[in-house]
C-alpha cells in the first residue's frame, strides 16, 4: 500500500510555483522596448547562389534598303496667270489703261470659250516710277493679275496664244494640278516596295544570305506634295520613298 506524505506534496507543490514564477521574471525582462530595438542586416551566407541566364534571345540579322517609285501622272486642271499693265503720267489714266487691257484679256478668252465662272480678275495696283537724280515720280505703272481655270489641260495653248499675240500683257505663266493623287501615289509607293526588294535580294545573294519577311517599312515624310500644288510640267511625276528592312532568313547552300 502507498501512503503519501501530505507535507511533502505541499513542499512540492510550492517549489513548483516558485521555479514558474522565476521563468516568468526572467522572460518578461528578456523583452526590450521598441525604441532598444536596433536594426541590423540579414545574414547572408558566405558563398551565395548566383543564377545565370543563358537563354536571351538573339538579335535579328537585318538588311534595310531605300526604295523609290515614280508614277507618271496626267493632271486634271491647269492653272492661267496673265498680267495685264497700263501706264501714264497720272495714276488714274494709268489704272484705267490697265483695266482696258484686261477687259481686252477677257475677250480674247471668251472667243476661245472659256467661261465666266473660270475666269477672275485681282484689284489694281498701282507702283510709281522715279528719276533716279532727284527722286521725282515721271509716271505709274497699274498691274492686275487675271487667273483662267481650265479643265481640260490640251486646251491652253489655244487659249493663251492669241492673248500672246495680242502684245497687250506683261507676263503669262501656266501651272498643272490634280484635284487627286492618291491613287497615283499608292502606286509609287508599291513601285517603291518593288524597288526595295530587288535591292534587297541583290545584296542578300551577294553576301551569301537568304532573305527573309520585311520587319519594317518607314515612308520618308511628304508635304502633301499633290494635294493644291502646281506643277510646270502637264506630266507630272508622283513620288514615293520608302526605307525597309527585312529579316535575313538564313545563309545561301553552296554546292562545289
Amino acid at each position: 500500500m502507498i501512503r503519501w506524505n501530505i507535507s511533502n506534496n505541499r513542499s512540492v507543490k510550492v517549489f513548483i510555483c516558485a521555479v514558474l514564477a522565476i521563468s516568468l521574471v526572467l522572460s518578461l525582462g528578456a523583452c526590450k522596448e521598441e525604441g532598444d530595438i536596433t536594426p541590423a542586416p540579414t545574414a547572408k551566407p558566405e558563398d551565395p547562389t548566383v543564377i545565370v541566364n543563358n537563354e536571351a534571345v538573339e538579335p535579328d540579322r537585318t538588311i534595310a534598303v531605300g526604295g523609290y517609285g515614280e508614277v507618271i501622272a496626267e493632271p486634271d486642271f491647269s492653272t492661267i496667270t496673265i498680267v495685264a499693265i497700263g501706264t501714264s503720267a497720272t495714276s488714274e489714266e494709268a489704272a484705267a489703261n490697265c483695266e482696258a487691257v484686261t477687259e481686252k484679256v477677257k475677250e480674247i478668252a471668251g472667243e476661245q470659250t472659256v467661261f465666266d465662272k473660270n475666269l477672275t480678275t485681282s484689284s489694281v495696283t498701282l507702283s510709281s516710277n522715279t528719276r533716279e537724280s532727284d527722286g521725282a515720280v515721271t509716271g505709274y505703272v497699274a498691274r492686275q493679275t487675271i487667273t483662267i481655270i481650265e479643265n481640260d489641260v490640251s486646251r491652253v495653248n489655244d487659249i493663251l496664244s492669241p492673248i500672246i499675240d495680242a502684245r497687250i500683257v506683261e507676263s503669262y505663266d501656266v501651272t498643272y494640278s490634280l484635284t487627286d493623287a492618291s491613287a497615283a501615289y499608292d502606286g509609287a509607293l508599291a513601285a517603291a516596295m518593288a524597288d526595295a526588294l530587288e535591292k534587297a535580294t541583290a545584296i542578300a545573294t551577294a553576301g551569301g544570305v537568304t532573305l527573309g519577311t520585311v520587319i519594317s517599312v518607314t515612308e520618308s515624310p511628304i508635304e502633301s506634295q499633290l494635294v493644291g500644288v502646281a506643277f510646270k510640267s502637264s506630266s507630272i511625276a508622283v513620288t514615293a520613298n520608302l526605307t525597309v528592312t527585312y529579316r535575313i532568313s538564313g545563309i545561301l547552300q553552296t554546292t562545289n
